[in-house]
């Protein structure tokens, strides 16, 4: 019986071979394609003195560097080093994600005294073509990549791609404002039109804190090992249920997730007259029944059946 818990882990299904080759091949064409735009990011940021295009072009360089480390990690958690790291691997996803979010805050604090320049000293914007023809490709290519990361996340459950989903939507809508204003901005005289393009920033930089605070609120979260939630609570319920007359006595149930994966360790009491035989099939039962329950709502959970010690029967006088 003392085996039970020292050999309890259920075999852990990583993501499959496919799934991994789809996310590092996303993650590289993502970052391929920022990086043929940022040289031209930078060149109509240059020849235009709008604040707004400015903004989009360090929010681009954010990018840059996400979906640069989004391409590392996955090419290291897909790696031939992967089996010495079963738990890392998942940690590091977050942690590139807490990283990322870090970068934003700085970008946001030159942004942002970049917009409020803009406002105290208005100017018309001027020689904006290479800058909106540069958000408007940014725009179609955010708009495809957001579609397949997406896509790619729901069936691998990384972190890192959920965050890139979030990066190409963040990039397509700023770069999408960027490009209505700076039209506006280039096309008409008044004098309150100059606001307009500071104003832009303002938009994007909100956009870019509101990415700082799903990108904290998840790595945060998982690297702190946060409990599961009360559906995946109530599947470990539903399959204890079901294997109600497999165990004596239930006692903690812990839980926690990272890197897209769950954690289940279940504190169970068997029939002290049963075997070892007898103690294991009727954990791989229940365990088998925790696994069927998540399989079935498209999660991946690792599962461990932890032997309740028994107290020494009292020997009668």
């Amino acid at each position: 019986m003392d085996g039970l818990a020292s050999h309890g882990r259920a075999a852990r299904r990583g993501p499959t071979s496919v799934s991994g080759s789809a996310s590092q091949k996303l993650s590289f064409q993502a970052m391929v394609f920022v990086a043929c735009l940022f040289p031209f990011y930078i060149l109509a940021a240059t020849l235009t003195n709008s604040a707004a295009v400015l903004t989009d072009l360090l929010a681009t360089s954010f990018d840059l560097t996400s979906l640069t480390t989004c391409w590392l990690v996955l090419k290291i958690a897909h790696g031939r080093e992967k089996g010495r790291f079963a738990y890392g691997l998942g940690k590091l996803e977050n942690l590139a994600e807490l990283m990322i979010a870090v970068l934003q805050v700085v970008l946001v604090v030159i942004a942002g005294t970049r917009a409020i320049h803009g406002l105290l000293n208005p100017e018309h914007v001027s020689g904006a073509m290479l800058g909106l023809a540069v958000t408007l490709v940014a725009v179609a290519g955010n708009v495809y990549l957001n579609r397949k990361a997406k896509r790619v996340a729901e069936e691998t459950h990384s972190p890192v791609i959920a965050a890139q989903a979030r990066v190409h939507l963040v990039s397509a809508v700023s770069s999408g404002s960027v490009f209505i204003c700076t039209v506006i901005t280039s096309s008409f005289e008044a004098e309150w039109i100059a606001y307009l393009d500071p104003l832009a920033s303002f938009v994007v930089i909100g956009l870019m804190i509101f990415n700082i605070f799903e990108m904290l609120s998840n790595s945060i979260g998982s690297l702190l090992d946060q409990a599961i939630g009360e559906a995946g609570q109530l599947r470990i319920l539903r399959a204890l249920a079901s294997h109600f007359d497999d165990f004596d006595e239930l006692g903690e149930i812990r839980t926690r997730q990272h890197g897209g994966k769950m954690m289940v360790d279940l504190h169970l009491g068997f029939d002290p007259e049963w075997t070892v035989g007898q103690a294991r099939a009727a954990a791989a039962g229940i365990r088998a029944a925790v696994e069927r329950e998540f399989e079935e709502a498209g999660d991946e959970v690792d599962v461990s059946i932890v032997l309740i010690p028994r107290e020494p029967e009292a020997v009668a006088a």
